[in-house]
């Protein structure tokens, strides 16, 4: 499965769309923060990685999450 596809996944369990696009902004998918965080959390689980604050803070929309989680994959 390529990377956007779990990505979706994941955010499908929490986000209230069927209709999730790498632009569509974070803010606009009615997350609060604990919902973001676990997201990040469940992201991290799967993919075996690990995102800092800053770089957490510096996501604007799901191709932001796909594309940070492409480049700490290929690390």
């Amino acid at each position: 499965m390529n990377t956007l596809l779990k990505v979706k996944e994941i955010f499908a369990k929490k986000v209230k769309t069927d209709k999730l696009e790498p632009t569509m902004e974070l803010r606009e998918l009615g997350l609060d923060s604990l919902d973001l965080v676990e997201l990040m959390m469940d992201i991290e689980e799967e993919f075996k990685i690990e995102f800092d604050n800053d770089e957490m803070v510096g996501f604007k929309s799901v191709g932001d999450v796909v594309r940070a989680v492409e480049e700490k994959i290929k690390k």
